[in-house]
């Protein structure tokens, strides 16, 4: 399985292309990411980077906040991470707090973004529309490889992304 971004133009003009698609709407999503960035001098968040999640809206069978970190292998058509850590916590300040005890040598608090999205099942696959405030609308699919790019075509995007969205985030809010 890998994961595919890209911009599209138009949130509900994207949301209606799927349903024609036939696409099952499964659900509406909201969170705020806190990212935490390595402390060492020079580096990419689309290698490496700690997040801690909060989520305010979610039927997904997790707990309300999750901290994962993930370093990211990029390939022509999308990413596969590699889930280096992965812990739920019942509230953020918990995750925070673990953070400054457990990885304050590795990491720093860099900044935090939010995003609401609708989560739709299209055979096996997953796919995610969404709106990352301060940023443009993008989808998310987890499909095969060769499945993401015909997928992207029939859906209409306007350019794929090849970075993480914390590394995008952080180029936009220059931290």
């Amino acid at each position: 399985m890998i994961e595919g971004r890209a911009l599209i133009s138009n949130i509900e003009q994207t949301r209606k292309k799927l349903a024609d698609l036939g696409a099952a709407f499964n659900s509406n999503y909201a969170f705020k990411d806190i990212i935490f960035v390595p402390k060492k001098a020079e580096c990419n968040l689309s290698d490496d980077f700690l997040r801690v999640r909060v989520y305010t809206k979610n039927n997904w069978p997790t707990k309300k906040v999750v901290l994962v970190r993930k370093q990211t292998e990029f390939k022509d058509t999308g990413k596969i991470d590699n889930i280096i850590l992965k812990k739920e916590f019942d509230a953020e300040q918990e995750a925070v707090d673990f953070v400054a005890t457990e990885l304050e040598t590795e990491f720093e608090r860099g900044f935090e973004y939010e995003r609401e999205g609708w989560q739709y099942d299209f055979g096996k696959h997953r796919i995610f529309v969404e709106d990352i405030k301060g940023y443009k609308p993008s989808i998310e699919i987890e499909a095969d490889s060769e499945e993401i790019e015909s997928l992207f075509t029939k859906i209409g995007v306007i350019e794929k992304i090849r970075v993480s969205i914390p590394e995008v985030m952080r180029r936009i809010l220059k931290r």
